[in-house]
Formats: structure tokens, sequence, C-alpha cells
């Protein structure tokens, strides 16, 4: 008979949420066991922002420099760049990461887990208990069921930042984050690429200037990108794919990227022994403090939608706080959107239309940055826009958005305002440095005022 290993917690998962979550709780004195059962630190290190990001940035840097006056193109050496790549991934070894987890003390089973009744884990062969279990098994890519795509073999994210070899053509199905980010990078680097997506418009949840800036951004890179159009078959003819649309077009492609989505990994986890069902979103519910039940708690992509590290890391902290001395409440308004495009297209809060979804009454200003004066010392590319939801009576500010350079770094400033839930006049009369694209929220803040009037 199997023992049991007793800790004061047990987290299923050492993704971004686990790991970061497991550190926090050692450090506090805590007895933690870990369990995985493929790399620690997961899909971010190695298949998702970590190698993505790295190979975003060489493309971005030739980007700039076409952009900027007096400048030629800088070189990309993709066996140079790859050779980085792979550095930054640890050559897909997580032998670092579990020497961390063995410092700090912390227990580490790599094996499939599965919850078995409260307060109890079975890993493998092994028996763990503890009165606090976090699961955090993250979430894996969406397949849609698509005629001949399983036959003919596709790529997910996980292949895409993964090549030794650039392909010759690729057709990305779904024109999310993923497919975008992805998508322009593969361009830049020599791939033919085509985007297919089906609502009418690049990211149809986010404020439209910023999918229609987008769009224009992509096809002057040499991007195919077909709206309003979904892939109904693919086939395969060799090291070809064969790709049917909606609208009865057919293309071809060496490669096939899904990219429509991401779930929360729920299946075979154990829920129902603990009494739990995934939600709607086929995620694990929690309370305010990220609790799932007695005991039990849930951090990161597990949870459902948004599928972000840095919504996962801020999980990891308030529940490890929680764990100790529950105090922390789980405050998700001011969560940030970025994706890593060339225009980085950034939102936090509300877009206006979903403020109005809600009943509230909502002013919003929109802002060309032509009409700052950072774009012009910049490059020559002046195109960008920004975005301010505020609430009409109040001030308070709710949501905001923006498309352009670097506005991954600035759109913070709206997320502090969201989270302090601050009056737009705040921003209107906060002195930004001289030249800057963060000068774009006094100017939204003038542009509220007129619009109050």
């Amino acid at each position: 008979m199997t023992a049991r290993e007793n800790f004061d917690v047990v987290i299923v998962g050492t993704g971004t949420a686990g790991e970061f979550a497991a550190h926090r709780l050692a450090a506090r004195g805590k007895k933690v066991a870990v369990v995985e059962r493929e790399r620690i630190e997961g899909e971010c290190a190695y298949w998702a922002c970590n190698p993505s990001k790295t190979l975003l940035r060489p493309v971005s840097l030739w980007g700039e420099s076409v952009k900027c006056f007096g400048t030629e193109p800088v070189a990309l050496n993709w066996p140079e760049i790859s050779d980085y790549r792979d550095e930054m991934v640890r050559h897909y070894d997580d032998s670092v990461f579990a020497g961390r987890l063995d410092h700090a003390g912390i227990t580490l089973v790599r094996a499939d887990a599965r919850l078995d009744g409260p307060g109890r884990v079975v890993a493998g062969d092994r028996i763990l208990t503890a009165p606090d279990i976090v699961i955090a098994t993250g979430s894996e890519a969406v397949i849609p069921p698509i005629d001949g795509l399983e036959e003919a073999g596709y790529w997910t994210n996980r292949e895409a930042v993964s090549v030794t070899e650039i392909p010759h053509s690729l057709v990305f199905i779904g024109g999310g984050p993923v497919a975008v980010e992805l998508g322009q990078m593969l361009r830049r680097y020599g791939a033919a690429v085509t985007i297919v997506e089906q609502a009418d418009t690049l990211f149809p949840r986010e404020e439209p200037a910023l999918g229609e800036l987008l769009q224009t951004a992509l096809e002057a890179d040499g991007i195919e990108v077909r709206l309003s159009t979904a892939v109904q078959r693919v086939t395969r003819e060799g090291d070809t794919r064969r790709v049917l649309l909606s609208d009865g077009t057919e293309m071809t492609a060496e490669h096939v990227v899904v990219a429509v989505g991401r779930r929360p990994r729920t299946a075979g986890i154990g829920l129902e022994t603990v009494g739990i069902a995934p939600g709607d979103d086929g995620g694990v519910t929690v309370d305010g403090h990220g609790r799932a039940g007695q005991g039990l708690w849930a951090i990161g992509d597990v949870t459902g939608p948004p599928f972000f590290t840095h919504r996962a890391m801020y999980h990891a902290r308030c529940v490890a706080a929680n764990i100790i001395e529950p105090s922390r409440e789980l405050d998700e308004r001011a969560t940030p959107r970025v994706v890593f495009t060339d225009p980085e297209l950034s939102a936090v809060g509300m877009t206006e239309l979903q403020a109005r979804e809600r009943g509230i009454d909502v002013l919003s200003a929109i802002l060309p940055f032509e009409e700052l004066d950072r774009p012009y010392t910049y490059q020559t590319d002046w195109s960008g826009v920004g975005i301010l939801v505020v609430e009409r009576s109040t001030g308070e500010v709710l949501g905001a958005a923006a498309a352009g350079p670097l506005t991954s770094e600035f759109i913070h400033v709206a997320a502090v305002a969201i989270k302090a839930r601050l009056p737009y006049t705040e921003l209107r009369d906060l002195m930004f440095q001289f030249p800057t694209f963060s000068e774009m929220y006094w100017h939204l803040g003038e542009e509220l005022d007129k619009l109050r009037a």
C-alpha cells in the first residue's frame, strides 16, 4: 500500500502560476510539493512568451529601421536568431528550474496528477496530502473540428516558435494574438503568410480602430488577411496543404497553423472528486480570494480567460498570500492586454461597447497619434491611435486602448487609473515628459472635456 506524503500545500502544475506560488509559499515556511507532467515553467517559458518575444524583437528592430529616417533596414541573421531563441528556452531543458525548486526545499514530483478527494492528490504512484491544494494546470490550444485537419497535420504556437528553418508559406486559422504576432514575425523572416479569420475584423472584442490599424500594417508587410471567412477543409499532397475556404476559394501552404484560441486544461484532473464542474468558460470558478472550495485554490489559465502570463503571476501572488492569511481580493478590472505586433496593440479595462452593454453611460475620446509631437521625432510612419473611455457623470476611467510604438509600456498609466478608480482629469492634469507617446492621456483628457461640455 502506497504511503501518504504529507505537505502544507500541494500544487498541481508548475507553469508560471504554479512555480511562482510554490516559491512564495516555501519562502514563508510552508512545506510545498509540486507536480508536473511536462516542463517546469510551462507554456510561457518554452512555447509562448519567451520564445515568441525573443523572435519578435529582431523583426521589430527591422521594422523600426525601415520606418526611421536616414537608416537602412537591419539585416536579419536567422541562424544567430534561432540559436539565441534556443538559449532563451534553455534548449528545452528545465533542470535549472528543478534545481531552484530543490534549493528552496520544494518537493518536485514528475508525473500526471489528479485530485482524489479533498486534500489529496494522486501523482503517478504517490499519494500527496495537504490542507491546501492549488490547481495550476494551465491551458491548451483549441483544435477546431475542421474536415481533414487531423489527417493533413497542423502546427500550433509550439511548432511555430520552435522552427529551425523558416517555412516557405503558412496559413493561420484564426486572427487572434497568436496568429498576428507569429504571422507578422514569420512573414518578416521571409515566409508567405495568410491569416483567415471568421469575424469581420481583427480583434472584434477590442476597440475597432485597433484591428483596422493592425490590418493595414499586416497588409503593408505583404500578409494576406481574409476576414469573414472560415476554413472548411484541409488536405495534404506531399509536403503541401490545400485549404478550402468558405467562399469557395482554395489556397496552398507548406504548413497550417491553428490559432483559434485556448481552453483551460481541466480534463482528467479529478475535479469531480471534489464536487467541482468547469464553468461556462471551461475553467475552474474561484471566489474573490482565489478559492475553488474548502482548502482548494485555482490560479492562472485554468480559471478561464483571459490567458495571460501576467494574470497568472498576479493570481499566484494573491493566492500564496491568502493561503498564509486571507486578505487579498482578486481585482482584475485593470488587466492589461497587449499584442506585440508592429504596431503594438494595448488595452486595459472595458471598451466603449462593453461599458454600454453593461448599462453604463460613457464618453469615449479618440486621438490620432498625428496630433502628438513624438511620432514625428520617432519615425516616418506617424500612424497610431489612443482611446479613453470614461463614465460620463463622474469621469471615472473605465478603459483605454492604444495602437502604435511602445504602447505596451504606457498602457499601465491607464491601468493605474482604473485600479484606483481615478477620474480622467487626474490624467489630464498629470505632467508628462515631452515628447512622449504618453502625452496622449492629457490630449484625450481635453477631448473629453469638450465632449462633456
